[in-house]
């Protein structure tokens, strides 16, 4: 094994441990409420009987066999959980071990493990500018391990992030009714048109990851900026009361932006910023959704 792949796997161990200490709490918060949405699918149809809700009434099947018939529905056994993880180039962004990739990576071992021990399948889909990666849906922690992994060593140098391609992709692969959960810093051309489609049919979360540096906190100096998106160095002026207001300000329309694209489909929204304790902060926001529901 070279030194590179086992550096890596300590990575992803370490991850998985401090997402193990938050997992206890995410599923004492009732996992299953949580994301089920109606949680009931079409069983079969059967006679009509006095008490019978009448919004169950087939009228199709009623004006074909002249017998009042309803639909039958049963509870959802499993959910299907996808999660779509940004890797553009932009993800590289913040100091060594505290990247938004790294975050990414533990993101993805909470909710992946989360799934896995409720019995649900769990399927990731990485993304740049184009589908990267998918992985179908398992039940098993080899799963989310390799997701991690995939996430972890990819090379984002030079990728742009565009989320429309994805969406497109998990429309056409979902076959059931399932929870979303896009993991990004959103920092791509509009993508709504795509979003209201998968909307209608999934429950969605917006995820979005950020550094504090890019809403212009903790700034002091001046820094060389690398974007690795287009490969460009930049000089920051960290000092520049300017430059930390023009930050904020651009951090707060993207947020208010957000926030008003997943009331408009349905999807639900929570900024989670690499310096903050986000596992504690994805329990507390996953349990007030439950109780909300």
């Amino acid at each position: 094994m070279t030194p590179y792949r086992q550096n890596l796997l300590q990575a992803v161990a370490q991850l998985e441990i401090r997402s193990r200490k938050n997992l206890a709490s995410l599923l004492a918060g009732d996992y299953r409420s949580t994301f089920r949405g109606s949680g009931m699918h079409f069983k079969e149809f059967r006679r009509y009987e006095p008490g019978d809700d009448i919004r169950h009434m087939s009228w199709t099947v009623t004006a074909r066999t002249r017998h009042p018939t309803i639909k039958i529905y049963e509870e959802e056994r499993e959910l299907n959980v996808l999660l779509m993880a940004d890797v553009s180039g932009s993800t590289l962004f913040g100091e060594a071990g505290r990247r938004k990739i790294d975050m990414y990576a533990e993101v993805t071992s909470l909710l992946g493990l989360a799934a896995i021990k409720s019995g649900d399948p769990f399927s990731t889909l990485l993304f740049s500018d184009q589908v990267n990666s998918y992985l179908p849906p398992r039940r098993t922690q080899d799963q989310v391990r390799i997701a991690m992994i995939r996430i972890l060593e990819g090379s984002p140098e030079r990728r742009r992030s565009d989320l429309r391609p994805a969406l497109t992709y998990a429309q056409k692969v979902l076959k059931a009714r399932s929870l979303i959960l896009v993991l990004s810093d959103f920092l791509m051309p509009d993508f709504a048109k795509e979003l209201a489609s998968l909307s209608r049919r999934h429950e969605v979360i917006l995820l979005h990851g950020y550094d504090d540096a890019e809403r212009g906190t903790g700034l002091s100096g001046v820094y060389p900026i690398w974007d690795p998106e287009t490969q460009e160095f930049l000089i920051l002026d960290g000092s520049s009361r300017r430059t930390r207001r023009l930050l904020a300000e651009h951090q707060t329309s993207l947020t208010n932006s957000l926030q008003s694209l997943g009331r408009a489909c349905g999807a639900d929204y929570l900024p989670l910023s690499v310096e903050d304790d986000y596992l504690k902060r994805m329990v507390r926001f996953f349990r007030q959704r439950s109780g909300r529901r």
